[in-house]
């Protein structure tokens, strides 16, 4: 079994230029070692160094990682597995020594290490092949994309990090303290409004797939807005994503996960896995029953109950069908905790059907169209235009063959589309992220009720402290300069 738990050894304090040494998904010779002043000459160069920092997408963070930051460490999904660093996250137990957490940050930044290797190096590069057009632009444009992508999470995970902008580290530099959230959030967003001043629309001739698009820099920016509480400028790049006749909701929504049907006219952003490039997926082996994959350890992040009835509850099928997969375990297979029955079908994720022996071609949808049509619907009803929530609210409802909702009134709307949410995105990273826009004592209250599939209360003790991760003590161990977040 390939093991899930292997740490990537590259601290803060030391990045380097990023590896990319196996991903031929751009068609593209990546870069591997060498140095951004002896590297970027020619466009060639420019279109390698930015290969390379695309596969940053391919670390164990955009692997699995994310799913349980996300899904695992909010009422989706429990940790599942034997690995006691996912359990702490689940059960807000997580010191500044948990391995996944350690992990998070040094491969967040590591994707930030490429992109700045691209920044600091093409803006030299004059290349007559780029003469009468805006490739070099656009190349500046995707790796800002993707050093914003990357910033979104770090900020969401720690609050106050380090704001490192060049892969050129000397003096103070080498030792950066953490900037303050406001900040981060700030450079964010000029990354993007970058992006979004240069990047191409996707459209039918010219899909881009797996590449940082017009739409993916609105609809991050969008994102970012609604995290920070800007519901008007929430409003304003979700309906820029929205004004692309590109985009569309597809008629089946099971299309979106079946394996057969990548970079769907509803995927915004997808990271893209292929036999054929050799950039498979090893995490939906760590997610399938053993039914599906012949694997007999506990499998990580199982569907909560909850999630469960709330599919149940709203008479959701259609995505539930979708999302999970029942299975019994047999006499020699180990239950996902807190799972214990043997002889009771337990509820495994299900949004990437083919585990292929480690080696999984599913792609991982990180950004679609549902999820800006909610967004959209949370912002207007947020500034007052609940009329138009409702309206986006109920075209997510009709995909799936509910009905329209019943709710009315500013407070009612807004429950809806969470719960809307909620079950349109469940196991797709979204949903830690959406339960903090509710605020520290929603959440807190949300999750200290939370109980196990017997439907006895959990042992969470999650208080505001621990809404952010602990600065890794592997960090702050190699730059002195870093302070740990408060109750760690």
């Amino acid at each position: 079994m390939r093991n899930p738990n292997i740490l990537v050894k590259l601290g803060l304090a030391g990045l380097v230029m990023a590896s990319a040494s196996c991903s031929k998904v751009l068609d593209k010779t990546p870069i591997s070692t060498l140095t951004t002043g002896n590297f970027y000459k020619t466009a060639a160069d420019a279109e390698a160094g930015l290969v390379g920092a695309y596969n940053g997408y391919y670390t164990q963070y955009y692997v699995w990682d994310y799913i349980t930051d996300l899904d695992a460490v909010s009422d989706n999904c429990y940790a599942g597995g034997n690995n006691p660093d996912n359990i702490a996250q689940d059960y807000f137990t997580t010191t500044a020594l948990n391995g996944n957490v350690t992990r998070d940050w040094q491969e967040l930044y590591q994707v930030i290490s490429g992109a700045n290797a691209v920044l600091d190096g093409v803006p030299g590069i004059n290349d007559p092949v780029w003469a009468g057009n805006n490739r070099k632009e656009q190349i500046l444009g995707e790796a800002k994309f993707i050093r914003a992508m990357q910033y979104y999470y770090l900020v969401s995970f720690w609050g106050d990090v380090p704001l490192v902008l060049t892969d050129v580290q000397s003096g103070a530099a080498v030792y950066p303290s953490r900037t303050p959230a406001a900040q981060v959030w700030a450079q964010i967003i000029s990354d993007l409004k970058y992006a979004d001043s240069v990047l191409p629309a996707a459209s039918s001739s010219n899909p881009n797939n797996g590449r940082a698009t017009l739409g993916a820099a609105d609809a991050l920016l969008a994102k970012v807005y609604a995290q920070t509480g800007d519901y008007t400028d929430c409003d304003t790049y979700c309906k820029k994503v929205l004004s692309n006749g590109y985009y569309a909701l597809v008629s089946n929504y099971a299309d979106l996960f079946d394996g057969n049907h990548p970079n769907t006219v509803e995927s915004i952003f997808e990271i893209q896995h292929s036999s054929a490039s050799g950039t498979t997926s090893y995490g939906p082996e760590l997610f399938l029953p053993y039914s599906l994959t012949g694997d007999t350890w506990p499998k990580y992040d199982p569907a909560t109950n909850d999630i469960v009835k709330a599919y149940q509850a709203a008479g959701d099928n259609v995505r539930m069908k979708a999302s999970i997969y029942w299975s019994v375990a047999s006499d020699v297979v180990a239950i996902p905790p807190p799972y214990t029955a043997s002889d009771t079908a337990v509820p495994y994720i299900y949004k990437w059907k083919q585990p292929a022996g480690w080696n999984s071609p599913d792609n991982q949808i990180m950004i679609r169209l549902a999820d800006i049509i909610l967004l959209d619907a949370e912002a207007l009803n947020a500034t007052g235009s609940t009329n138009q929530a409702i309206t986006l609210l109920n075209q997510i409802r009709t995909r799936v063959g509910l009905p329209n909702t019943t709710a009315t009134g500013q407070t009612a709307v807004a429950a809806a589309i969470l719960n809307e949410r909620r079950l349109e995105l469940a196991f797709e990273g979204h949903r830690w992220l959406d339960l903090l826009r509710q605020g520290a004592s929603y959440t807190i209250n949300l999750m200290n009720n939370q109980v196990d599939p017997a439907g006895k209360p959990l042992p969470y003790n999650l208080t505001q402290d621990k809404l952010l991760f602990p600065v890794p003590q592997a960090e702050m161990d190699l730059d002195v300069n870093l302070t740990q977040n408060s109750g760690y």
